[in-house]
């Protein structure tokens, strides 16, 4: 067996211990619900309103690169990657599957015509990117996000929607992404806050105190 062929035997091997032997009553509403983006957009709407008024400096600088990272990140790179690779999803092209939502709980059914729209997982990338974003900003107070981006792509695989091969590629992308969006925030910060809002760059030297090595590009003062 080649190495692909091997790699594609163990992922669908994944797939079905995790959709089928490992699922359990009690455990498919709630996988269900952390999978569903509609269920978390109006809360969502009003944690950034709040973030936004309330929030201070650090608050709104999480929901700024947080934008970026969805124009960036999901807007361009994750549609990027699913538009060329155009792999479909398992619910569209394996048999037997579990295939959960809010509402009903249906059986997988192979298609001849499917979307292609496997890889890369939008769900994953974005709370990872969080994840990533909220610990650069944070630090230890942000850990939490870590387990909530594993939960939440847990359940896609949980719930037929996504191979785990397509989650872990997500994670891959999205640390990337988000590290270099970071990274340039930084350096932009660096180069042009101390000219365009003197007093707030005083206050906030470095976007990213704890990881000051992000941020400092070649020949910038020390703070």
């Amino acid at each position: 067996m080649s190495g692909l062929a091997w790699f594609h035997a163990l992922d669908l091997h994944l797939l079905y211990l995790i959709n089928q032997a490992w699922n359990r009553p009690w455990l498919d509403p709630i996988m269900a619900r952390v999978s569903d983006f509609d269920s978390f957009k109006i809360p969502l709407a009003v944690a950034v309103v709040l973030t936004l008024i309330f929030g201070g400096f650090k608050g709104r600088q999480l929901v700024i690169l947080m934008a970026a990272c969805l124009l960036i990140g999901d807007g361009l790179i994750d549609w990027g990657f699913k538009l060329s690779i155009n792999r479909p999803r398992p619910s569209e092209t394996e048999p037997h599957l579990r295939v959960l939502s809010v509402h009903e709980i249906t059986e997988s059914v192979p298609r001849h015509v499917v979307k292609g729209r496997s890889f890369t997982s939008g769900h994953a990338c974005n709370n990872v990117a969080l994840a990533m974003v909220g610990c650069a900003i944070f630090g230890r107070m942000a850990w939490f996000l870590w387990p909530w981006a594993m939960l939440v792509s847990y359940s896609r695989i949980y719930c037929g929607a996504h191979y785990p091969s397509d989650i872990l590629g997500s994670w891959i992308v999205a640390i990337v992404y988000a590290y270099f969006i970071c990274k340039a925030a930084g350096w932009l910060w660096q180069r042009y806050a101390s000219q365009k809002w003197p007093q707030l760059y005083a206050r906030h030297p470095l976007l990213f105190p704890l990881w000051a090595g992000w941020e400092r590009p070649e020949g910038a003062r020390p703070v």
